[in-house]
């Protein structure tokens, strides 16, 4: 009976049970308030995260289907380059269009990237875009465009040798019907020197890729352009119908003529030519009497007995300025007297010759020359 009851009183056990029992109690306590701090901490990082926009998990694959055949071998549909054309001067665009469709993602914008590449290919000295052919004087140049309704980025583009990419970014729509695209290919031929003549039979291969963002991979649709092309390259030019054209202008009435600059007395004629399918002609006419004239008044010859007169030559009811007797490509007042390309044969080109006054008129006759350079390009 005393041991218990010296137990039960005893100050020192008493107070150590109860210190080892307040003790174990608050360390308990705070070691908990220490997990849930560490956890709501976790808690407000994630939602903060998520907040300040964490990158979106794209929860549906996107996939595009090609829409068009491929495997293009472009076919001349003009024989070549004209015969005063320039090196670097190049031949009509030969297309071929990629059409596709894309699924679309509900939930996020996509971007669809277009992989085009050059494969067995050379590229001509001194250019980053120009590819060797068989030909030594005709080289090719790749241009990928938008089609109609498309809108991928950075078109119109030239390729490389390195793989191009074009972009194509895609809205938020629902995955079906997903999206049309259409991109235009051209192949289009330069001319890298003269005699750039012979049959074409051999141009790069051009392939292309497909790939979406955030999915791994691409997928290959194959060969745009197959490799191989026909029809053969010629010097292009026309033959001229009429070499020497006599013009009678009717007689100038002085009263029509009232001052400097009137004019009076318009006579159409015409210079027939005989043109190639594809080639364009350019004309210049020189003063015959003043070769270095550049105006657009023709000199009276020396046998003429009139004085204060002058002739122009018109085309499109407009006067056309003199230059040097040139066939070459830009040659000083050289101008166009076809809109397009000709069809090849026959061509008629529309002249007319009138009189103006340049001064004083002394009545007598007004005889004058020019000559005409054809240029074909």
């Amino acid at each position: 009976m005393n041991q218990i009851l010296n137990r039960k009183i005893d100050p020192a056990n008493t107070a150590c049970l109860s210190i080892a029992s307040n003790s174990s109690h608050t360390s308990t306590k705070l070691l908990r308030n220490k997990i849930v701090r560490k956890i709501l901490g976790i808690l407000i990082l994630t939602l903060a995260q998520l907040t300040l926009g964490a990158p979106k998990a794209h929860a549906v694959n996107v996939t595009c289907t090609l829409n068009s055949a491929l495997n293009f071998s472009p076919v001349l549909d003009t024989s070549g380059f004209g015969r005063d054309s320039a090196v670097g001067d190049t031949t009509p665009n030969y297309s071929t269009p990629a059409n596709f469709n894309c699924s679309g993602d509900p939930s996020a914008e996509r971007d669809i990237y277009l992989w085009f590449q050059v494969s067995s290919a050379t590229l001509v000295s001194g250019y980053t875009d120009l590819f060797t052919t068989n030909i030594p004087s005709v080289g090719v140049r790749y241009i990928i465009s938008n089609g109609t309704g498309t809108t991928c980025g950075g078109l119109p583009v030239t390729i490389s040798t390195s793989k191009k990419q074009v972009n194509c970014h895609q809205l938020v729509q629902a995955i079906s019907p997903g999206k049309d695209y259409s991109v235009s290919i051209s192949a289009q031929f330069v001319k890298l020197a003269g005699g750039a003549v012979g049959p074409l039979t051999t141009i790069p291969p051009l392939s292309l890729s497909y790939g979406i963002n955030n999915q791994g991979g691409s997928t290959l649709w194959g060969n745009v352009f197959t490799g191989s092309a026909s029809g053969t390259f010629s010097t292009l030019t026309c033959s001229v119908t009429t070499p020497s054209v006599a013009v009678s202008v009717s007689q100038a009435n002085t009263n029509r003529l009232p001052s400097i600059g009137s004019t009076d007395g318009t006579t159409p004629f015409n210079i027939g030519l005989n043109c190639d399918p594809g080639v364009k002609a350019f004309m210049t006419l020189t003063d015959a009497t003043t070769p270095s004239n550049t105006s657009n008044t023709l000199s009276l010859g020396a046998d003429s007995t009139a004085s204060g007169l002058g002739y122009q030559v018109l085309y499109n009811g407009n006067p056309m300025s003199f230059g040097p007797d040139s066939a070459m490509k830009g040659n000083l007042n050289q101008f166009s007297v076809m809109a397009s390309p000709a069809a090849g044969g026959p061509v008629n080109v529309p002249l007319a010759a009138r009189f103006i006054r340049t001064g004083t008129i002394e009545l007598g006759t007004a005889t004058a020359k020019a000559t005409f350079t054809m240029s074909y390009q």
